[in-house]
């Protein structure tokens, strides 16, 4: 039965030099060029109909990447949430070129060893400019940077990171989008928006379910629920000052009489003035835990807030769940109880590491291209690149080799069988091509050693083996003998 997925399985495979000279093109029928569909907007019906570009805006306000990018830095939450989900995210990476030669990817390897410290100079080395980027996909929903080529054009001076809420995208023919960059330089004049070029300029959003190329911030759905927070705050802390943490005193004294000569708005006035004094000195008191009075002229009780307020925590932990769902954290990173069942937490886990993945592709790809770029202006002749990531912290690493031994076991299995190529094994475990071309015989094969003899000998050994653990059995676990059988008298 021929394989449904074997076109799929060679995908990748370049066409060989031989059949690029025999296959022609095939006639392409059914197809036409250009697009068929049509914008979805309608700010400028005419310039539509007339096929010229326009100016793509963004279906969000990019003015909520400006307030996340002052919140994260204030907001203990939002500030946590994105520490941890960057150090979570950049567990190191290494690239490796398996097209290459092993001396053309070690070349490589050791000048974008170099070429990184230039573009890393303030960062902490290449680390900290991941960072940096992991950073910006989440506040501003995208990575948006710049490589700068020397004078030369024979390396990249320096990686620029340009704001994401910056960028506006300029619909071309059939769809395609330039990048252009808002100018807000008062010296550069008579230009309102600046072409970026492409070559040299890559921008990477995180996620959208519409045809612009923009790319929402992750912690937009957040700001609801933090606005909530913030009056839950502002509420509490005046709570706090009308009742006291622990309560409030009650003071009271008796009225004094009014002056035969004394008007009525003068003796409301004294009253007033008497009450206030009588605050001042209480508050005075209340400092060191001394309170005066007059026997029979004032009267203190001491009235508890604590228990009428046993409930404000449900509130606040509802509100602060809801800020870990905006966020996209779980609710444990910023004071929340989380499940506690087994099954409850690997569903957190697991729904943590797949976004850090996430996180991690769209690095790869803004990575990717810088050093490929870099690569290209050195003159170095790479024929593809991959980028793998070290196993995050939050992974058990023993569990993740074990699994990895599994499928290794299995895809041997499926390769022994005849199920699957040795193109389809490498592919499955992370590679593009096998290191040696098939047929690839094991080395337990009979065949597979010089000596033809290696076999015999080897079952021999084996043999051997089974009857030392046999008589090493048997001398541990003596059988019984029978009654009947003892020959000493009873």
């Amino acid at each position: 039965m021929k394989n449904p997925f074997s076109k799929w399985w060679h995908r990748n495979d370049p066409p060989t030099v031989e059949e690029n000279k025999t296959k022609t093109k095939p006639k392409v029928t059914g197809i036409s060029p250009g697009r068929v569909s049509v914008p979805d907007d309608s700010s400028n019906f005419l310039s539509t109909l007339a096929g010229l570009t326009q100016m793509v805006d963004p279906s969000f306000r990019v003015e909520v990447i400006k307030l996340i990018r002052d919140l994260y830095k204030v907001n203990p939450d939002m500030g946590i949430a994105l520490q941890d989900t960057f150090k979570l995210t950049n567990t190191g990476h290494t690239v490796t070129f398996p097209n290459n030669t092993d001396k053309e990817a070690e070349a490589m390897r050791n000048h974008l060893a170099e070429a990184t410290k230039r573009w890393s100079k303030y960062t902490a080395g290449i680390n900290g400019l991941v960072n940096k980027m992991i950073v910006q996909l989440i506040v501003g929903g995208a990575i948006s940077v710049e490589g700068v080529p020397s004078e030369n054009l024979d390396t990249l001076e320096t990686i620029l990171f340009i704001k994401p809420d910056d960028i506006r995208f300029q619909r071309e023919n059939n769809g395609v989008y330039q990048p252009y960059q808002r100018n807000n330089n008062f010296f550069v004049k008579h230009q309102d928006y600046i072409k970026l070029n492409t070559e040299t300029y890559v921008y990477a959003g995180m996620y959208n379910d519409t045809d612009e190329p923009y790319g929402i911030p992750m912690f937009m759905t957040a700001l609801d629920s933090l606005k909530g927070q913030h009056d839950v705050k502002i509420n509490f802390k005046h709570i706090m000052e009308l009742m006291g943490m622990m309560g409030f005193l009650e003071a009271k004294m008796q009225k004094p009489d009014q002056a035969a000569n004394e008007s009525l708005l003068a003796y409301e006035k004294r009253l007033t003035r008497t009450l206030r004094d009588l605050k001042k000195n209480l508050k005075a008191g209340m400092k060191d835990g001394i309170v005066t009075g007059y026997i029979d002229d004032h009267e203190f009780k001491m009235n508890s807030t604590t228990k009428d307020m046993g409930n404000i925590d449900k509130a606040w932990n509802l509100n602060q769940q809801s800020v870990a769902n905006g966020l996209g954290v779980n609710g444990s990173i910023i004071g929340v109880n989380g499940p506690s069942s087994g099954e409850g937490s690997g569903v957190v886990l697991s729904k943590m590491i797949s976004q850090l993945k996430n996180l991690q592709m769209v690095v790869s790809y803004v990575l990717e291209f810088l050093y490929s770029l870099e690569l290209r202006l050195a003159g170095f002749n790479n024929k593809g690149m991959r980028i793998t990531w070290k196993t995050s912290t939050i992974a058990d690493d023993v569990k993740v080799q074990q699994a990895n031994q599994y499928k290794i076991q299995n895809m041997d299995l499926m390769y022994k069988a005849g199920i699957i190529s040795q193109n389809q094994y490498a592919w499955e475990m992370g590679y593009d091509s096998p290191d040696q071309p098939e047929p690839r015989v094991s080395l337990e094969a009979p065949g597979a050693n010089s000596d033809p003899q290696e076999a015999t000998k080897k079952k021999q050994r084996q043999d051997d083996k089974n009857q030392s653990a046999r008589r090493t059995r048997d001398k541990n676990n003596p059988s019984p003998t029978r009654g009947d059988q003892n020959t000493k008298s009873r």
